[in-house]
């Protein structure tokens, strides 16, 4: 237990040093290296679409030749030689820096699965600090981006990957295959999950505070965020894992419109609103358990697909996109906990 929780650990100190220097590089660097703001902002979805969606088919290559190992390291060793070299492209910058984080990612979210048992708590633990990276590194690229600080925390995420890169994964991948969901029942679960992350995504764009400037109150605003997305799948694996995602998802809608008036509230919708995270993604990887990989990097190109939405000029109320976009998750959640139940009572069986 202890070599499992130190496991974890690692890979969630390393989650979070990933998304840190990643948020230093892509703002303090890539605005100087651009030569106007639609180079920067394309450049900016060109990070996104490799660090995201490009999961999808490295994670293929990944499962077709068993590769789990050492894929993290080399993802931290292409981000730390975009701090060491200078690139005048900043298209291929972006996209080198890209791949290094969508590398660590894939590694990271299969190892922890490799050890998770089909639960949703170590799930969230991973993905838990790569909130907390993005903030700190938003707020603070100006000052750090000059600094030693990213290589040197790129350096100690190597050397704490290495130490981890001797334990055996491939016992804990076959122990959670599933081997009874036919191909039409993880096509619909994949696409109804898929549906779920992407209007949570436009969901949560649309959450708006105007109270919510200086560091401390988005300090707490992303620790709330950080103890959903942590604690969700805890919840999950006690109470069941539909029951907490449609309560909490529920429940949010009306702590985050109250949220506008009084910041505690806020708080406590937002973590409600992050606590089904791991929750789908445990259910995605449960699905695909044959094609880890793929599974970590959908639920990230779904992620990408929600960012390119939002992009869009859409004048309906932010409130009403809201609730619509929550209802509609628990609608998606709910039919694809269903059909996922089927094959997990028939794995059983078997």
């Amino acid at each position: 237990m202890k070599n499992k929780i130190g496991f974890v650990l690692i890979y969630s100190l390393c989650h979070f040093i990933v998304d840190f220097v990643c948020a230093i590089f892509i703002l303090g660097k890539l605005p100087h290296i651009a030569n106007t703001d639609s180079e920067f902002f394309t450049a900016m979805i060109i990070y996104n679409f490799f660090a995201f969606a490009f999961q999808v088919p490295l994670g293929y290559m990944l499962d077709k030749f068993k590769v789990y190992k050492y894929i993290a390291i080399i993802g931290l060793c292409l981000i730390g030689l975009c701090y060491l070299i200078s690139f005048d492209n900043v298209f291929i910058i972006a996209a080198i820096v890209g791949i290094g984080n969508a590398l660590f990612h894939l590694e990271g979210g299969v190892n922890i699965y490799s050890v998770s048992e089909r639960k949703a708590f170590l799930n969230g633990l991973f993905v838990a600090p790569g909130a907390l990276g993005i903030f700190l590194g938003t707020t603070f690229h100006d000052e750090l981006i000059t600094t030693y600080l990213p290589i040197i925390l790129i350096i100690l995420s190597i050397f704490l990957l290495f130490l981890v890169q001797k334990r055996e994964i491939n016992k804990g991948l076959e122990k959670n295959k599933n081997e009874r969901f036919d191909n039409f029942s993880i096509a619909l679960i994949v696409i109804l999950i898929g549906l779920s992350i992407i209007v949570r995504s436009i969901g949560g764009n649309a959450i708006i505070y105007n109270w919510k400037s200086g560091f401390i109150l988005g300090f707490i605003y992303t620790i709330s965020i950080v103890i959903g997305k942590a604690f969700g799948g805890f919840l999950a694996d006690k109470l069941g894992l539909l029951k907490v995602a449609l309560t909490s998802l529920g429940c949010s809608i009306i702590f985050l419109i109250l949220g506008y008036n009084i910041h505690m509230f806020a708080y406590i919708g937002i973590l409600l609103f992050n606590v089904p995270m791991s929750i789908t993604l445990t259910i995605l990887e449960n699905t695909l358990s044959k094609k880890i990989a793929c599974a970590v990097g959908l639920n990230t190109m779904f992620l990408f697909i929600g960012f390119l939405i939002c992009f869009m000029d859409i004048t309906i109320n932010n409130n009403f996109i809201l609730v619509g976009s929550i209802i509609f998750a628990m609608l998606s959640i709910y039919f694809a906990y269903k059909l996922y139940l089927k094959g997990e009572l028939n794995n059983e069986k078997n």
